[in-house]
């Protein structure tokens, strides 16, 4: 049944946007990031900080920017580096592209990073930072006690959990997943993306290419906005599962695309509104992801209601 409904939410891809990426690849071959993440004091075992998870599923941390301005960042595995939103760069008198800024969370610092403008952002946060500060630790996202752990040296188990290989592109990662929807699998590469706030897009050009189903009930209309202000509109569906490796989630509502992909590569989009179902290991070290259903798997779907 269709719902005549739109929501406006935003979908940032400032730095997918500003990297112009084209295609996953393995790291060997990935072009490096502009900055390092530098630190300036001897590494603890593990670095353990608290977030809170914002009714538009941002993943929120207390951060301190330029050793004196203490700001709340998001993580956003969909981008790299450092990115602020204009109204707050100005603000404060920050300037863009400039390599010369500190970036402190807990006991974790970076020296010297450029800050990359956004036109657009959630307001709970003046911006976010990306999945290359931690490129060479393995990061774990414990939602059930809102907490992130970076480890220099894994020291956990995995039990449990579902293993799935990174595919590099050029700075961001993707993982494979298989839809399950009318009756049939649909088995395609997924851009990991803690900063979009929703469940799931399904990229045009791979829908027509495996023949998606184009007959599912549509639920709603959604208008996203990426951090340059462009607008895409998608009809939104339902799934009858999702599968990323052995952890899988039954009913998920998906957005299809109707426009070019804001990613500029050919990928579907995995959302912090599914992603927070499962506790996940990040292992940068040895390129994998590590997912496990955690205690939201049953929380309801925004675009559901």
């Amino acid at each position: 049944m269709c719902v005549e409904s739109t929501t406006i939410l935003r979908f940032y891809y400032s730095v997918l946007i500003l990297l112009g990426v084209v295609g996953c690849h393995p790291k060997d071959n990935a072009v490096p990031h502009s900055q390092s993440a530098d630190s300036s004091h001897t590494k603890p075992s593990a670095d353990t900080l608290s977030f809170h998870i914002t009714e538009g599923n941002n993943i929120v941390f207390q951060a301190v920017l330029d050793d004196t301005d203490t700001v709340d960042f998001y993580f956003d595995s969909g981008g790299t580096d450092l990115v602020v939103k204009l109204d707050a760069m100005e603000a404060r008198g920050y300037v863009a592209y400039e390599p010369e800024y500190a970036f402190s969370l807990g006991g974790m610092r970076w020296d010297t990073l450029t800050m990359y403008p956004a036109r657009v952002g959630p307001e709970e946060a003046i911006g976010h930072f990306g999945w290359n500060l931690f490129e060479d630790k393995v990061v774990e996202l414990d939602y059930e006690r809102s907490r992130m752990i970076v480890h220099h040296t894994f020291m956990g188990t995995r039990d449990g959990y579902a293993k799935l290989d990174i595919e590099y592109t050029n700075t961001l990662f993707c993982i494979s997943g298989t839809v399950h929807a009318g009756g049939r699998t649909f088995n395609n590469r997924y851009l990991f993306d803690t900063g979009f706030q929703r469940a799931v897009v399904l990229d045009k050009d791979l829908r027509q290419q495996s023949n998606f189903p184009d007959s599912l009930p549509v639920l709603r209309e959604t208008r996203l906005r990426n951090s340059a202000g462009t607008e895409f509109v998608n009809r939104v569906v339902a799934i009858d599962r999702i599968c990323l490796g052995q952890a899988c989630a039954d009913q998920v509502p998906v957005q299809l695309l109707s426009t070019p992909n804001p990613a500029q590569f050919s990928t579907h989009i995995l959302g912090n509104e599914l992603l927070k179902r499962f506790n996940t290991i990040l292992d940068f070290q040895n390129n994998c992801v590590y997912l496990k259903p955690n205690a939201l798997m049953d929380l309801p779907y925004a675009d559901a209601l």
